[in-house]
């Protein structure tokens, strides 16, 4: 609930909402809702969710994600905010990854230098092989 608080606080405080925009809509398999939205823990459906936005919200089918970005979302360089991420924290983040892949949901394609150094993750959506 803190973490929800600075959240909302950060984005300028709670007020009514005043009504969503027309969608121009980022697809969502259906299984998400029909299946998956009862057994999800909040932090599984929130990274799964943003998964989701930042590849079919642009048209992609992988993404390269960090998990500063999961975490707190991307502000760009001139200040200007994109998205505010999952609003979870890193280490919450980072667990609900791995449950979202160890539960077969998403693919995580983890690169490494030479030196054995992290690259930026790439997140997806797993499908069925048809």
């Amino acid at each position: 609930m803190e973490q929800i608080g600075r959240t909302i606080k950060r984005q300028g405080g709670m007020e009514k909402f005043k009504g969503f925009s027309r969608p121009n809509t980022t697809q969502t398999p259906d299984e998400v809702f029909d299946r998956f939205l009862i057994g999800l823990s909040h932090a599984e459906l929130k990274v799964l969710l943003y998964i989701i936005r930042r590849t079919f919200g642009f048209k992609k089918d992988k993404d390269r994600i960090s998990l500063k970005q999961i975490s707190e979302g991307i502000v760009k360089k001139d200040g200007e905010r994109l998205d505010s991420g999952a609003g979870i924290d890193r280490r919450t983040a980072m667990r609900a990854v791995k449950s979202l892949e160890k539960k077969g949901l998403i693919v995580v394609e983890r690169e490494r230098t030479k030196d054995g150094y992290n690259f930026v993750n790439v997140y997806s959506l797993r499908f069925r092989k048809r």
